[in-house]
């Protein structure tokens, strides 16, 4: 019985005055503000990068994907004079090649579409687990 009295006692004196606790709620508010905007920073920065990345990487495909285009180009140019022998008519030898010469171009944009695509979501793992374990630590605060 005297250790609860002495414990209750304790926590009676451990406690702010009554005038104490508007500025209590109002350090506590500012906090939680700064803590927000620090996690909305850590976002945007997180974006930030991501679209870099991704713009950096859209360029060099583009970039690499005209190379490819034109050696593929001079390379079903050269095809066109091989296939002579096979196919006589210069209309059809070209009708072939452009049609391999177009589905080859279809199939990198669409392997490298897909690449960029998966590159370009931003990772807000770290930033959203952050997030969650303020709130958390927060609500454990409140409570005790």
């Amino acid at each position: 019985m005297v250790t609860a009295t002495a414990s209750r006692v304790d926590a009676q004196r451990s406690l702010p005055p009554a005038e104490h606790i508007p500025d209590l709620l109002a350090t506590v508010a500012a906090d939680l503000k700064t803590i927000a905007r620090d996690e909305v920073e850590l976002a945007r920065l997180e974006l930030e990068k991501t679209t870099r990345v991704a713009a950096a990487e859209a360029a060099v495909v583009i970039i690499g994907g005209f190379v490819a285009m034109i050696g593929l180009g001079f390379a079903c140019a050269a095809a066109v004079d091989a296939l002579g022998a096979v196919i006589p008519p210069l209309w059809a030898r070209l009708l072939v090649m452009a049609g391999v010469y177009v589905g080859l171009g279809v199939a990198l944009v669409a392997v490298f579409a897909k690449r960029l695509k998966r590159d370009a979501v931003p990772d807000l793992a770290v930033p959203e687990d952050e997030a969650k374990q303020t709130v958390d630590e927060v609500k454990q605060g409140l409570t005790h």
